[in-house]
């Protein structure tokens, strides 16, 4: 070959690289060049959608007793009949209020309720009656709208609030954990809303179990209002 033949190969070798380069790609528009990117987290806080109650501390004794009769008659720690009572807490001048009710999230109200007294041999229970007979509840049989035989009667107080309220078996307002005297809770965005509460139970007038523990469980519920 030639060196003109060699010069015009080499021409035309030239003007196809230039020509690769330069081509556009498949849709018709000039080949985009790559270059580094970078990124940001965005982080948001929304209201919370939950209603929840805690409950503290989780297990509590009952003390401070007093009433029943003769040899039946209770000690400190100890419950006798006919109808003593105990507290968890103290009433009167010295009140202590040792059950913390924490409510968190949207608006709503707590309810609350007690159970059988449930005896550690496993015997008869006794039932958790209510002095004011209200409808779909068990009547405290005995006088004066105490507790009869394999009954018992409870009621929560709570600071700031003048009057106790009874508790039944089936959830009812808290008319102890509003200061104002109702359930409702309304905390401020992102807190909580707390109260103090006590306990009083009024035992039977008699009962037929042997057993000397009992153990009788009390729920706070979160629900919505209305």
């Amino acid at each position: 070959m030639g060196r003109s033949a060699i010069v015009i190969v080499a021409a035309i070798v030239v003007i196809l690289l230039i020509f690769g380069r330069s081509s556009p790609n498949s849709d018709g528009q000039a080949g985009m060049v790559t270059g580094g990117s970078g990124s940001t987290t965005a982080h948001l806080s929304v209201l919370p959608t939950i209603r929840s109650v805690t409950v503290s501390p989780g297990s509590v004794t009952f003390g401070d007793c007093s009433g029943g009769s003769g040899y039946t008659n209770s000690t400190q720690s100890v419950l006798g009949y006919p109808n003593g009572s105990c507290t968890v807490g103290a009433i009167g001048v010295n009140e202590t209020f040792p059950i913390t009710v924490t409510y968190t999230g949207i608006p709503g109200s707590v309810y609350v309720s007690g159970s059988d007294a449930i005896p550690a041999d496993g015997g008869t229970d006794w039932t958790l009656c209510d002095p004011k007979g209200s409808p779909g509840q068990t009547s405290c049989s005995g006088t004066q709208g105490l507790p009869g035989p394999n009954q018992y009667m409870l009621e929560n107080s709570a600071e700031t609030v003048a009057n106790a309220g009874v508790l039944t078996i089936t959830p009812s307002c808290d008319v102890e954990f509003d200061s104002s005297g109702g359930c409702s809770a309304a905390p401020r965005e992102f807190q909580s809303q707390a109260q103090h509460e006590s306990l009083v139970l009024t035992g039977p007038k008699s009962w037929d179990d042997h057993s000397t523990s009992w153990t009788i469980t009390v729920t706070w519920t979160a629900i919505g209002p209305g």
